[in-house]
């Protein structure tokens, strides 16, 4: 054999393991900070890493970037993992799916990408789905900043589009107006705003933004504006405000500018209020509707003076109607099944179509206007609804099926007999008639049964050979449907089974499985992911060192805690935009709304600090543990998850005695909480993603 052949092969090896050994962390200072809790002192020592702004903070980013960027190239480029993941994603990222035919079908808008260098842009096309023309790009906004558009809103008439967007992945959005027909762009830009509700009415709209200093304040004291088109932002008129902070405001319209209701709701307080008007002038004298009730709902449809809207009942959520002018007299449109939850609807003129989620699939029902049940029909088991859509034009209704192996598909709904088909197939680079799944239970730390999804290549033995990927979310009462996921098919097709874990917090198994995972019990979304890799462990399926843990957001606070808990049980681990620092979380912007404070409790109660202090992962970091191998991701600009929590955490770990497995830390610059946005720059955080778990698991 050739010696100097074999030499280069052993150093392709073995290279990672030399970067590991040459692997320098930035000098970290550690100026120790006294914070003082109900009596109890905590040191931190690396609070001054909160100061983002700051030359040394940034001059210690970079550097961490730095280092982070050369080891993760080094394992992209040896595994062509970046050609890899073009190939298992191949078009499904070339559109978005916002795609907002009008009613009177004029104009079709999407945004999509106009090359892989580019980010996207807004595209419009008259009358024809296929033949699209560019409309706005993001560069006519700014050169500097990375826009994003969020959401477009054309007029009844077709004669406007509103569109809004974000710079750099922040949660406050923008708005700018475009009139079609001469492609005129005004020239007013709409600012500190963060939701889509945006409503026509006559030359102008409504939309909900925050007082003026609210980007450097809490989200508080919102108020419906009222923008009429060609004049500037300070000129708009106040419909409706709040006087407590504890309240929020929400706007609903129709798109025939029939009714408008706005929505006055105190979350501490559970009561919600409701005022309408039905405007025939520019006169916006809302009315009351409901007072002080305890229903929430999401205002859908108007007409034949009937509203139709999404509300809970007896911890279950219903599609409801109602007469505006005898409010109290409610009746229920959509069914209810047992073990599902409602994913989507969809409200047409004479019915009503709804999907629910199962544990084992998806179900689809269509209804009258009256509740009755005309047809229904399950999924195919593993598969997920999503997208419900129907085309007025063509009488034809649309949804997609996807799984995590196999990419979105649309398929056309006949409402007739209530069957439907598959149109067309998405191409893709492997065989995913090769994929298998199973669903299993484990009993977690309290007996409790917690589902695991489980996808895998041929067959999956039980000789403890397997890498295993572990991902959850399990907050907020979100529902976790399976969707396509590259990263994933990049894993198994390396010899790896991937698994779900549907932890306590979650919403895809009701109310009381959600409220199982929140506040004081949210250790047990811990030990339920935790409780999964033990279970596939002792089961046979892989061994300690061998599961890769993956999260974000709520989902990096799970993974981050269980592996801190036990770490003798995972190889390695992505974090990404984790929430870390549960400590001083309620101190930023987004911590300190009831919406968190909420999920995770407050330091200022007793109870909930003592809570909170026993799993933070931050807090509860062992210097003289080697934890296992960690990607630690955030975005410079995420306002929903400050940086510093990545910052903060990876700092603590880099400093550990016995630390030596890597632990690296990448920000991205001028991304948010949802990461690359860009084609390329997608792909980048895919490849890094998951080449980096896979090298770890092979050490």
């Amino acid at each position: 054999m050739n010696l100097n052949r074999s030499a280069n092969l052993f150093i392709l090896i073995f290279s990672p393991f030399l970067i590991v050994a040459q692997i320098s962390y930035p000098k970290t200072v550690k100026i120790p900070k006294i914070n003082i809790y109900h009596s109890i002192d905590i040191v931190d020592n690396y609070q001054w890493l909160e100061n983002t702004e700051t030359q040394e903070v940034k001059d210690w980013v970079n550097q961490q970037n730095k280092i982070s960027k050369k080891y993760l190239n080094r394992l992209v480029k040896s595994n062509s993992t970046k050609g890899s993941m073009k190939e298992f994603t191949h078009r499904h990222m070339q559109y978005d799916d916002i795609t907002l035919p009008k009613r009177n079908r004029n104009y079709y808008y999407r945004i999509m990408y106009p090359g892989e260098n580019s980010p996207k842009a807004i595209y419009y096309s008259k009358g024809n789905y296929d033949s699209y023309q560019k409309l706005v790009s993001a560069n006519s906004i700014s050169g500097k900043d990375q826009i994003v558009f969020t959401n477009l809103i054309p007029s009844e008439d077709d004669r406007f589009l509103a569109y809004q967007y974000n710079r750099n992945g922040s949660d406050w959005k923008e708005i700018k107006i475009v009139q079609m027909k001469k492609r005129h762009y005004f020239k007013e830009t709409l600012r500190h705003t963060i939701s889509s509700e945006i409503y026509w009415f006559g030359q102008g709209f409504f939309y909900k933004k925050y007082p003026f200093d609210s980007t450097q304040g809490r989200r508080i004291f919102p108020e419906i504006m009222y923008h009429k088109l060609g004049t500037e932002q300070n000129e708009d008129l106040k419909i409706f405000n709040v006087k407590s902070e504890e309240e929020t405001l929400q706007i609903y319209g129709t798109a025939r500018q029939s009714l408008f209701i706005i929505k006055k709701s105190n979350p501490r307080t559970n009561k919600f209020s409701y005022y309408y008007i039905r405007p025939k002038n520019t006169s916006f004298d809302f009315k009351p509707l409901f007072i002080d009730i305890k229903y929430d709902m999401q205002i859908l449809r108007y007409e034949a003076d009937t509203v139709i809207a999404l509300t809970e009942i007896n911890n279950k959520n219903f599609l409801i109607s109602f007469p505006i002018t005898t409010p109290k007299k409610w009746a229920l449109l959509s069914p209810s099944y047992d073990g599902a939850v409602l994913t989507d609807f969809e409200v047409m003129d004479t019915k009503i179509v709804t999907s629910f989620q199962t544990e084992t699939s998806s179900i689809i029902a269509v209804t009258d206007h009256k509740g009755e049940i005309l047809g229904e029909l399950v999924t195919p088991e593993g598969l997920s609804v999503s997208n419900l859509k129907y085309s007025k034009d063509t009488d034809n209704f649309y949804f997609k099926l996807s799984s995590y192996t196999i990419p979105p598909v649309t398929c056309q709904l006949d409402l007739n007999n209530y069957t439907f088909k598959y149109l067309g197939k998405v191409e893709v680079s492997f065989n995913a008639k090769n994929y298998k799944f199973i669903r299993k239970k484990f009993k977690s730390h309290d007996g409790t049964e917690v589902p695991l999804f489980i996808v895998y290549k041929d067959s999956l033995n039980k000789n403890g050979d397997t890498p295993f990927l572990l991902k959850t979310y399990g907050g907020y009462g979100v529902i976790a449907k399976p969707t396509f996921n590259p990263g994933a098919i990049y894993f198994i097709e390396n010899g790896g089974a991937f698994a779900y874990v549907h932890v306590r917090g979650g919403g895809e198994f009701g109310n009381e499985w959600r409220e199982q995972g929140k506040k004081l019990n949210k250790k047990n979304s811990i030990l339920d992911f935790s409780g999964a890799a033990e279970h596939l462990i002792s089961e046979g399926y892989t061994k300690p060192k061998k599961i890769a843990a993956m999260g974000g957001s709520h989902g990096g606070l799970i993974v981050a805690a269980a592996i801190i808990e036990k770490p003798e049980i995972f190889g390695t681990a992505v974090i990404d935009v984790g929430v870390l620092d549960m400590l001083r979380f309620e101190r930023s912007v987004i911590g300190s709304t009831y919406t968190n404070l909420n999920e995770f409790g407050s330091v200022k109660n007793e109870e909930e600090f003592k809570n909170l202090y026993s799993y933070s992962p931050y807090h509860n970091l062992d210097a003289t543990i080697n934890y296992p191998s960690m990607l630690i991701m955030t975005g410079s600009h995420d306002t929903r998850v400050p940086p510093h929590h990545s910052y903060k955490f990876a700092a603590k770990l880099q400093s550990g005695t016995k630390q030596k497995n890597p632990i690296l830390l990448w920000s991205q610059n001028e991304t948010g909480h949802f990461g690359a946005n860009e084609y390329n720059a997608i792909y980048e955080e895919l490849a890094f993603t998951y080449s980096f778990l896979l090298q770890e698991l092979q050490k």
